[in-house]
């Protein structure tokens, strides 16, 4: 999958927004898959399968930190 996920950012840098990019694609690549398994792993307990996608906006306001203003 980093594989996959590193010729996206390639492609997604390079192609779509015209620049080069300063961090290696690998390591931009494994910070990405990094974050998305530590949400979905945070996210697997307040959320269902069978939920609709505002259904996650609704999760993310009823669990919001009220610290965070």
């Amino acid at each position: 999958m980093n594989r996959d996920l590193e010729r996206l950012v390639v492609t997604a840098v390079r192609d779509l927004h015209g620049i080069t990019p300063r961090a290696d694609a690998a390591r931009v690549a494994a910070e990405v898959a990094r974050l998305n398994a530590t949400v979905r792993e945070a996210a697997a307990p307040l959320l269902h399968w069978g939920d609709q996608p505002a259904d996650f906006a609704a999760t993310l306001l009823r669990n919001a930190d009220p610290a965070n203003g």
